[in-house]
This record gives structure tokens, C-alpha cells and sequence, in this order.
């Protein structure tokens, strides 16, 4: 299948364009935001689907098991924030180290099968309906088939490269034409991948996941050469720390795209750290983006936690061309959203939403933000109408 093509030109640096403007404001920036990979394939060994596939049978309910007990108030930390609530992540309802990865009950024994083999191999998942479960997996995963499930595993991969070399690599990759659902999986990039998830397939469920060691958790990527590619992703009750700056342009990002639509970001913890790009970060410099909801996500660190931006042919700068008649991020919304100040002691080094103070859009998406109920969780702050007064910028 093919991966991100070699012949795309890479847009103009928004390096340059994110430095420009902090200049402009008095902010000296050390980061820009986005990767542009052009990987080249590597070798594939083939995975026998029924070597790997399990049954599941359905689980039977009754009225005693399906009661809903009533809940227990949560500590008080869980509502002022700091380091107990970021050590005590499931007690307080959010998605963390306990609660994330493989449930070890769903397994026979309680144990995941041991696969063997190098960090750095290319798995091929070639078989439609393939199940995934109860392993503990050694290589780069590539689906090349639709409904394939990784459910109740561990991930470990490298693809033995570093920096822009890893461009487009992941521990687990979704190709062109490709559809998965990922499900309380821990999957570790060993600080040689660029994503934990690399989705250019026609959508990819994302359940329970604990990521790390990548440069980006999950990236959708904009295949030119297959329409609607990247598009269609729902990533939740999943945990994203961890990352690395050794792969890609070091630039780490929970979640990235340069072009994706009808998205679902819902109920994840971003514990992203204050040198990190971004928690989220929603470009269209390959295809418009549209119809992304950010719901309900904890979150702290990155420079701006928060980009949206609309810059296709240009962001309107100055000497730059209007972002009008070009690509557009349309239907792009933010509601119930928390930011913590732990990773550096205040809301992003310089803001939560990354914002340009020049027409026409004033920043962020072609029709404008779309905020509802966002605030900072140890103030109560709102930020809907913009950055906080106590960000470090």
C-alpha cells in the first residue's frame, strides 16, 4: 500500500510565520508546529490472520450486572488540580496509566501471548475482520485491510531511524484504503517512530490507549493519491504522554493533522510537557479539515495547547497571502474542555489557542472558534473567549 507520497512540496515553514508573529508580540518562539512527512516503506513479514485472531463471544447481561451503583464523590484534589490529581489520574475519572493499555482479565490466564521478534520489523496485517488480542507484539504493525482490531495488547516498535528520517512511521500504521479499531492497547514508539497511530486509512476507532515514545500520538495524514484518507477517527478515553522529540522535527503534538474531517476527540488525558508544540493541532495544508469536535479532554503543556489554524495558500501575515480561496478548517469546536497549569505553572508557554491578530479570521479556524465551556481547571478560569490572563507568554 503506499505511504505519504515524496512528491508533495512541503508548505511554507510555520516556523517562520508562529516566530514572526511572537515577534510581533515581544515572544521569542523556539518551536514550529507541524511535521511533513515523505516516508519510504519498509520491508513487510507477513502475519498469518489466524495465527493471530481470537473468538470473543458476547457477554451475557442480567438486571443485577447492568445496575449503575450511584458514584462516589471524588477527592477534592480531583476538582483543584496539581500534582496529586496528575499522580491519581483514575481516581479523579480520567484516563491514565491504570486505566488505559490491555485489561489483562479479558485474557486467557490473565497473560498476553509473547511474540517475539525485533522492535524494528514491519508486521503485515493483510487479512479483512483480522482480531488482535492478548498479545504482546514486537515490530511496526501495518493494516492493509478493512475492520482489522488490536484489542488487549502491547505495542513496542522502532523504525530504527531518527529525526525526518522517521517521517510517517508508526507503532501502528493504518494504510490507504485501510480501517482499524484500536482498543485498550499500550503501545511504546521507543523514541523511533513519528506517531503511535499513523491513520491514512478510511477511519480508526481509538479506545483505552496509553501512547508514548512517539513524536505525535496520533496523526492523520492526507494521502492525496486516496480521497478521504485520514478522515473519520474517533479518539477516546485514551492517555498521551511521554513523547519525544528524537523523531520527526521533534516538534510533539498529541494529536496533528494537515488535512482531516468528521473527527471525534473525546474524554483523553493530553499530559503533554511546557516544551512540547501543541495537545492538538488541526492544519490544512494538504486538504480543508471540517467537522472536528474536541470534547471533554484534560490537558496541560505544549506551547499553545490549542492550533486551529486556517493558513492555506498563507495566513494573511504580513508579506504572506490571505488564507481566502485556499483550503479551510470549517465545523471545528472545542466544549468541556480542561487545562491544568502542572506542566509549567501557567496555561501554555504562550496561550491556550493559537491566534493571529490580522483579518480575516483573527486566528483559528475559517469560521471562526467555536468555545463552550473550556476553562482552566485550577482557577476555573473560562477561556472560551480567548487566552488567560496568567499564560506565561
Amino acid at each position: 500500500m503506499r505511504g505519504p507520497s515524496a512528491s508533495f512540496t512541503t508548505p511554507r515553514s510555520r516556523a517562520g510565520r508562529i516566530i514572526a508573529l511572537l515577534a510581533a508580540l515581544g515572544v521569542v518562539l523556539s518551536l514550529a508546529a507541524c511535521s511533513h512527512p515523505a516516508p519510504a516503506k519498509t520491508s513487510t513479514l507477513s502475519v498469518s490472520p489466524a495465527a493471530e485472531a481470537t473468538t470473543r463471544s458476547p457477554v451475557a447481561s442480567s438486571p443485577a450486572a447492568s445496575a449503575t451503583p450511584s458514584p462516589r464523590p471524588l477527592p477534592a484534589y480531583c476538582h483543584t488540580g496539581g500534582t496529586k490529581l496528575w499522580a491519581n489520574l483514575a481516581t479523579c475519572g480520567w484516563p491514565g496509566p491504570t486505566n488505559t493499555g490491555p485489561d489483562l482479565s479479558q485474557c486467557p490466564g490473565g497473560q498476553l501471548t509473547d511474540g517475539g521478534g525485533s522492535i524494528t520489523r514491519t508486521i503485515a496485517v493483510t487479512k479483512p475482520n483480522t482480531v488482535i488480542s492478548c498479545k504482546s507484539i514486537q515490530g511496526m504493525l501495518d493494516i492493509e485491510a478493512q475492520n482489522v482490531t488490536i484489542e488487549n495488547s502491547v505495542v513496542v516498535a522502532n523504525s530504527g531511524k531518527t529525526g525526518e528520517d522517521t517521517n510517517g512511521t508508526g507503532a501502528i500504521k493504518v494504510e490507504d484504503g485501510a480501517s482499524a479499531v484500536i482498543s485498550h492497547v499500550k503501545i511504546n514508539g521507543d523514541d523511533g517512530v513519528h506517531a503511535c497511530i499513523w491513520h491514512q486509512g478510511t477511519s480508526l476507532t481509538v479506545n483505552a490507549v496509553n501512547c508514548s515514545g512517539s513524536d505525535d500520538g496520533i496523526f492523520s495524514w492526507a494521502d492525496s493519491s486516496s480521497p478521504g484518507s485520514g478522515d473519520h477517527f474517533v479518539i477516546k478515553n485514551s492517555y498521551f504522554h511521554g513523547l519525544t522529540t528524537a523523531t520527526s522535527n521533534g516538534h510533539e503534538d498529541g494529536y496533528q493533522t494537515e488535512g482531516a474531517s468528521f473527527g471525534l476527540i473525546k474524554y483523553n488525558t493530553y499530559k503533554m510537557t511546557a516544551g512540547a508544540d501543541s495537545a492538538i493541532a488541526i492544519w490544512d495544508s494538504l486538504k480543508s479539515s471540517s467537522d472536528i469536535r474536541v470534547r471533554h479532554n484534560l490537558i496541560t503543556g505544549g506551547g499553545f495547547p490549542i492550533y486551529a489554524e486556517d493558513y492555506n495558500p498563507g495566513d494573511g501575515g504580513p508579506g504572506d497571502p490571505s488564507a481566502v480561496s485556499g483550503f479551510s478548517d470549517t465545523g471545528i469546536s472545542f466544549v468541556g474542555n480542561l487545562f491544568s497549569t502542572q506542566a509549567s505553572g501557567c496555561i501554555g508557554q504562550f496561550g491556550v489557542w493559537f491566534e493571529r491578530p490580522w483579518p480575516p479570521y483573527d486566528g483559528g479556524p475559517t469560521d471562526g472558534w467555536r468555545r463552550s465551556g473550556n476553562r482552566v481547571l485550577e482557577t476555573g478560569e473560562s477561556v472560551d473567549n480567548g487566552n488567560p490572563g496568567g499564560s506565561c507568554g
